[in-house]
């Protein structure tokens, strides 16, 4: 299913038609030779929409993949997150400048008095996934002899979570809730990997946490709150941190022989609500997102953040800082406010972007790019077979978008 606009309107919009069908003919060829299995991609120029087209197939041996599938688009969540926390400065609860420990007291010493909000929203408040792993492991090991890692038993886990709600002095609980607070605590606790605001470091248990603080300024579930601040006005009704049962067929599944599947096609990331990676929607949906912060703020009249703080989501807030290994390559730590943001530095989107490019991947193969030097939008979801082999297409693909815009 593919959709291109007439040639009439591609005069308006300054685009190059026959360019821009040659995206049609890559993404048939990529998903037709299965170098991606399945792929959705939506274009818009000026609020327009200039290309969407759905490719491959849904599931294994399946249905064709179509316009409104439903994918699970990992850390571009972490945008989504950082949006509600705008809001909510903007409400006046919050201050992005209020330091960690104020919303979590058990966050202390080791200079994380000086640890605030904004630094883990671009990823420089010292704080490291690995780190606060370590951290866990070494704390059940050590006071209680226990070795767990992600393939433990939920038997052994609940066990020792038990051992350590007694450690801890916490009350009596059972179930996924009580685990979920002592690996908190325990993240809490552990040491910081560097100096806040001293370095670079990709950190989704920053944004877990965060996730957590919206639910508690706002004492609703994080979907709730989204859903009445975010995605209800913007129209986004096929995006949810947790995913309703009757839309769970909508779902794009993955060959269990690839990468994430055993993730991604798992029941619990459907119903997962985390502030880092559990976001599911629509390249439709995304598309939307995408327009709100092009246009500053306000959608079809309907304003959800202000001109201000649109343009502050997505400004550098880490110019100062060191370029960073991340992900087994040296790339530019330049981050806005939940945002990736260009500022000169070369990635995996191309060269053709402009500078105040910004933007968000995803693991599994999603992205969303915002270009407002260019008046562009465009979200898409390349399934990948290895951890991060979309990401090159993902940069041929921007670089026909580009190549077809007058």
């Amino acid at each position: 299913m593919v959709s291109i606009i007439t040639e009439t309107e591609a005069k308006t919009l300054g685009v190059n038609i026959k360019r821009l069908e040659r995206l049609d003919a890559f993404l048939r060829e990529v998903t037709e030779n299965g170098t991606h299995p399945s792929g959705v991609v939506r274009v818009l120029r000026y609020g327009k929409e200039i290309f969407s087209g759905a490719y491959g197939v849904a599931a294994p041996g399946g249905r064709p993949t179509a316009m409104d599938a439903i994918f699970p688009v990992a850390s571009v969540t972490k945008v989504v997150t950082a949006t509600l926390l705008a809001i909510l400065q903007e409400d006046g609860v919050v201050d992005f400048c209020d330091r960690l420990n104020k919303y979590y007291p058990e966050f202390k010493g080791d200079k994380k008095d000086a640890v605030e909000l904004w630094q883990l929203l671009c990823h420089s408040s010292g704080m490291s996934d690995e780190a606060m792993s370590k951290y866990g492991g070494d704390f059940m090991r050590d006071n209680f002899g226990l070795e767990l890692s992600e393939n433990s038993s939920r038997e052994k886990i609940n066990a020792a979570a038990q051992k350590a709600r007694d450690f801890l002095k916490l009350p009596k609980a059972e179930g996924p809730a009580a685990v979920a607070e002592v690996e908190e605590i325990l993240k809490l606790r552990a040491p910081l990997a560097s100096d806040p605001h001293t370095a670079f470091e990709y950190c989704s248990t920053a944004y877990v946490l965060l996730g957590k603080l919206v639910e508690r300024l706002t004492g609703e579930d994080i979907d709730s709150f989204a859903k009445r601040r975010l995605f209800d006005p913007l129209g986004m009704r096929d995006t949810h941190f947790s995913l309703p049962r009757e839309k769970w067929p909508r779902v794009v599944k993955r060959d269990p022989s690839l990468c994430f599947a055993e993730w991604l096609n798992s029941d619990f990331v459907l119903s997962d609500t985390n502030g880092a990676g559990s976001l599911k929607t629509t390249m439709y949906d995304l598309t939307r997102l995408g327009q709100l912060y092009l246009d500053e703020g306000t959608l079809d009249g309907i304003e959800i953040l202000s001109p201000a703080t649109a343009r502050l989501m997505a400004s550098n807030q880490n110019a100062k800082l060191p370029d960073s290994f991340w992900f087994g390559r040296i790339l530019g730590s330049a981050w806005g406010l939940g945002w990736h943001v260009r500022c000169g530095k070369r990635d995996d989107l191309g060269l053709l972007r402009s500078d105040r490019t910004f933007d968000h991947g995803g693991a599994g193969g999603a992205h969303l790019v915002i270009d407002p030097d260019a008046g562009l939008v465009f979200a898409l979801y390349l399934v990948d077979r290895e951890q991060f082999d979309a990401y090159p297409n993902h940069g041929r693909v921007a670089n026909i978008i580009y190549s077809a815009l007058k």
